[in-house]
């Protein structure tokens, strides 16, 4: 429990009078942009820095300048902090590295014993660190040390871990592997409070999260309520789409870049069924302008083009594209200096797409798979096709990317 807490370092206040509370079980993400106040807060709870306000750990307050309360050795025994920096010059195996973690259970000068040496065994063999108990720390990558590290946290043994950005450093499937032992920890009953960059690890493995702005708490709930687009850009001064992934069902999040400039190239993306979605978030981080059609409702290209606010031509599903709509999709086509005909399946609703594509001033088509293979007109759709890629540039998705780099108009990358 926090109750008014305030830290000011070299005479600037980095904590401004913090209210915040955390459960058994809870994994709490701390997020905000660096200097928010995030490791101090962290800190001042493992009582390494001075402060006012009110701490409790487990019903017992944290010793301020203001009230005495438990000590470091009765502190350490409640609260474990895995610290941001990882920069070790000592030689010392990682066995005597996670060792450390037991000192606050060993009295002055006591030898290690069977206790400690079976909670170092047990917390290496949770971070898959045994085969490192010899090697040297500071011969170890980065990623490694962080796993290391903790495992000199689980093995203090606290009901509190403190995990200052714990993922750094790591590559994905070991910031993965890093979030599923907080889960474990939570599911045994421990608290755990960690700073986290990565907007994506704390919506997926947090349970509650805290947005920290200039040493205030500017929001505090679930992911869902608190990771919204408002908030963040509050809290980091850009604008932030959150949406959720059709892929994964998680919380994704996009930076935007400045407004597409009145005279960036327009370009024209004709997909459906999925086969749109990334170009459309390519061409939209790389500043153009862009329209798409004919999509219908429930089509996650139609969701993607909603989340970026692209202009859409719609039409109800399971049923042919109507003259109007086809008129206003080739009218579309004109317009653009490029349109893009993404590696879609055509059937007998969405047949037009393909006459419409005969109207562009210049035309990419993606082909990752043969239009003989997608075609369920009976051969309609690929008799149309064979005369557009006759005179369209043809490529594969994963091609798109580098070839837009080498257009005229300059990219944000």
């Amino acid at each position: 429990m926090v109750r008014g807490l305030r830290c000011s370092l070299g005479g600037t206040e980095v904590l401004r009078g913090l209210d915040l509370e955390v459960n058994p079980g809870e994994i709490v993400g701390l997020l905000g942009p660096n200097g928010a106040g995030k490791s101090t807060l962290l800190r001042c709870v493992a009582g390494l820095l001075p402060f006012s306000g009110q701490i409790e750990v487990r019903g017992q307050p944290v010793s301020s300048s203001e009230r005495r309360g438990l000590g470091p050795r009765e502190l350490a025994l409640q609260v474990a902090l895995m610290p941001q920096s990882t920069t070790l010059t000592s030689a010392f195996p990682a066995a005597d590295v996670v060792m450390m973690g037991r000192y606050p259970h060993q009295g002055r000068f006591q030898a290690e014993s069977a206790e400690d040496r079976r909670a170092v065994k047990n917390a290496m063999a949770f971070t898959a660190t045994e085969a490192l108990a010899l090697q040297p720390i500071n011969q170890m990558s980065g990623g490694e040390r962080q796993r290391v590290l903790f495992a000199k946290v689980l093995a203090q043994d606290t009901p509190l871990l403190l995990l200052d950005e714990p993922s750094s450093g790591l590559d994905l499937a070991h910031q993965q592997l890093t979030f599923s032992y907080a889960q474990t920890l939570a599911s045994q009953g421990r608290t755990i409070v960690a700073a986290v960059q990565d907007l994506r690890l704390a919506s997926t493995f947090c349970t509650r999260v805290i947005l920290l702005s200039q040493g205030l708490i500017l929001a505090q709930g679930t992911p869902q309520e608190v990771l919204t687009g408002q908030n963040l850009e509050a809290a980091y001064g850009v604008k932030v789409r959150v949406y959720v992934n059709l892929a994964t069902g998680q919380f994704d999040f996009h930076l935007d870049g400045a407004e597409p400039s009145e005279t960036a190239p327009l370009v024209h993306v004709i997909g459906g069924g999925g086969s749109a979605s990334s170009v459309l978030r390519l061409l939209t981080q790389a500043g153009y302008r862009v329209t798409t059609g004919v999509l219908s409702p429930g089509d996650s290209d139609l969701y993607v083009a909603n989340v970026f606010e692209l202009p859409s031509i719609v039409s109800p599903p399971f049923w042919p594209i109507e003259e109007a709509v086809h008129r206003q999709n080739c009218a579309w086509v004109r317009e653009a200096d490029l349109v893009v005909l993404c590696n879609l399946v055509v059937g007998a609703q969405n047949l037009r797409n393909l006459e419409a594509a005969t109207h562009a001033n210049e035309l990419v088509v993606l082909e990752d798979q043969p239009m003989s293979e997608r075609d369920f007109t009976g051969g309609a759709a690929l008799d149309a096709y064979s005369k557009l890629t006759a005179r369209a540039r043809v490529m594969r998705s994963a091609e798109f990317p580098r070839w837009l780099k080498t257009l005229f108009y300059p990219m944000k990358h």
